[in-house]
């Protein structure tokens, strides 16, 4: 049936939808205005975040520079800074970053510097001696606490900021951008307790494997201390240009002058030399100058000569130094207790390692005070020795840790988890590695001719390592419990040193009733080694394992 279309129903149906257009426009206005419905309250307005739905532009980038507060919290007690940083003075430093990454443990000090940035560490420095002031902080609360605020910054690699890893950066820089490394947070660190007056230095450890983990390199702030701070400590040798040195052999005087804040029982003189005699010169090599005793060290074949001058000589001064992390590595996937068993670069710069040195709170001497609570600036009350502590009942901050307390968390991390290496061998009474046949020192092998050397292999380990054997099918017509006099299992080791095999030591399986068919040995050092295997009816089942554990994160650049 054909549909017939009226133009008067259009019209209506025109209409009718038209209204219905302008109510739901209504609704829609009164709804969205937040006016609503009467009855009704208002709806809130909710603005339009930043950056969602409407396109308000780009978002305004926080400034590096110009005004800057940092916060963190020291012993319950919350801490606020304010400093300015001008743009001028960044963007110098910025310009000024140079280095390679080979060269960088040896000039990581010279990025400690304070002159030329307008006193923005010295700024910083001022803060926290007025802070220790006005709190009662002794010397170990006021350096925890520049710890704490560097410690406090955004801890970012340079892999992460995708940034050059040949150069750290200077300590304006870090400042300003919040964040860092490692690196940049000892040396930010170093420079603040530097300006302070504290004796301070850096520690690089490089990148190294160890139990088949890659760790990476990492720097930590190094502290000049009396060997009484808790922590993992380091006995080093410090330098410093000492300029012009002249020694008179006649009568064993010198004449030179002694850095400042250096100790001159303590120390020597030391560098290459010129000699004169009224005829001839001629040049030394080494020479060492100790003042404490006027011993001059000039080696074999020194003629009879009237002066001897250094130039350019360097006091060395023996120091120790506590490790200080100023960042938690574990946020990276090592622990720093995987670095307390290596040992790092100290780099103390020209002049950064002879300030104070830091001592415990907590002993009562003529640095310290009554509870470890003397401001800044004042001098002690009295001089005393620890056991007054006691017999005048005073009391003290509370009781530091053992110093040795960081083994404990390195026993933790060296956890027994080897792996077999592909060193490992079964006698078969033909087999040698090499041709050379090592000397037994064995004294408890009175007969030699007895054992048949098995081999001598050659281990190189870059971890700890040790060897894993296991004794079998021994002169069973001898003894009816598997045991035998006759049989025995003897190894030789050797450490390798500049070519040559030395004699480490010895150690085997011995038969004794109830001894344990399969063997561990203690654990060796990473190094150089030989090893020779000698047996005696019986055979053996040799294996090289090297410590280790499954890596816990990929990231193989420093942190």
């Amino acid at each position: 049936m054909d549909l017939a279309f009226d133009e008067s129903l259009f019209k209506k149906v025109i209409g009718v939808l038209v209204a219905a257009i302008v109510i739901v426009g209504l609704v829609a206005v009164l709804w969205f205005s937040g006016i609503g419905f009467p009855g009704q309250e208002p709806a809130p307005v909710t603005p339009t975040p930043v950056g969602h739905g409407s396109d308000p532009g780009p978002e305004k980038e926080e400034a590096v520079t110009g005004w800057k507060t940092y916060a963190w919290s020291y012993k319950e007690t919350e801490m606020v800074m304010n400093l300015y940083i001008p743009d001028a003075t960044h963007q110098r430093f910025v310009a000024a970053s140079y280095g390679s990454y080979d060269e960088k443990p040896q000039r990581m000090a010279e990025y400690v510097v304070t002159d030329g940035d307008d006193g923005v560490i010295g700024t910083v420095a001022d803060w926290f001696l007025d802070t220790s002031l006005a709190l009662g902080y002794g010397d170990s609360d006021t350096v925890a606490n520049v710890l704490a605020f560097v410690e406090s910054l955004d801890y970012t690699t340079d892999e992460e900021r995708l940034a050059p890893p040949d150069y750290p950066n200077y300590p304006v820089i870090t400042l300003a951008a919040g964040e860092g490394d490692s690196e940049d947070h000892a040396i930010l660190a170093a420079a603040i307790l530097d300006k302070m007056g504290y004796g301070v230095g850096l520690l690089y450890y490089p990148a190294t494997h160890d139990r088949r983990t890659i760790i990476p390199e990492a720097t930590a702030l190094a502290l000049v201390t009396d060997g009484t701070v808790p922590g993992r400590l380091y006995w080093t040798v410090a330098e410093m240009p000492a300029g012009k040195f002249v020694y008179y052999p006649e009568n064993g005087t010198f004449d030179a002058a002694l850095p400042e804040g250096l100790d001159l029982e303590s120390g020597w003189y030391s560098g290459s030399a010129v000699w004169n005699t009224t005829t001839a010169s001629g040049t030394l090599d080494g020479i060492r100058y100790h003042p404490t005793n006027r011993t001059f060290v000039a080696g074999p074949g020194v003629p009879d000569i009237d002066r001897i001058v250094i130039e350019d000589a360097v006091w060395n001064q023996p120091v120790i130094v506590s490790v200080a992390w100023t960042v938690n590595t574990a946020e990276k996937g090592v622990s720093r207790s995987a670095y307390d068993g290596m040992v790092p670069f100290f780099n103390g710069g020209d002049s950064l390692w002879p300030g104070h040195v830091l001592s415990r709170d907590d002993r009562f001497d003529a640095d310290t005070t009554v509870a470890g609570k003397r401001p800044l600036g004042e001098a002690p009350p009295f001089s005393a020795n620890e056991s007054l502590t006691e017999a005048l009942r005073i009391p003290v901050s509370g009781p530091s840790p053992s110093p040795m307390t960081w083994l404990e968390l390195v026993q933790d991390y060296y956890a027994s988890t080897w792996y077999p290496t592909r060193l490992s061998w079964t006698y078969d009474d033909k087999w040698k590695l090499h041709e050379n046949f090592l000397t037994m020192q064995d004294p408890l092998l009175r007969n030699l001719e007895a054992y048949s050397l098995w081999g001598v292999t050659e281990v190189v380990a870059p971890v700890p390592w040790r060897i894993t054997y296991t004794v079998r099918n021994m002169d069973e017509a001898h003894s009816d419990k598997e045991m035998t006099p006759y049989s025995d299992v003897r190894f030789a080791l050797y450490r390798i040193e500049d070519g040559a095999a030395v004699f480490d030591r010895a150690f085997g399986w011995q038969t004794v009733y109830g001894a344990e068919l399969r063997k561990t040995e203690a654990v060796f050092g990473p190094g150089d080694y030989a090893v020779a295997v000698f047996v005696r009816n019986c055979e053996v089942d040799v294996a090289i394992e090297y410590h280790g554990k499954p890596s816990e994160t990929t990231y193989q650049g420093g942190i």
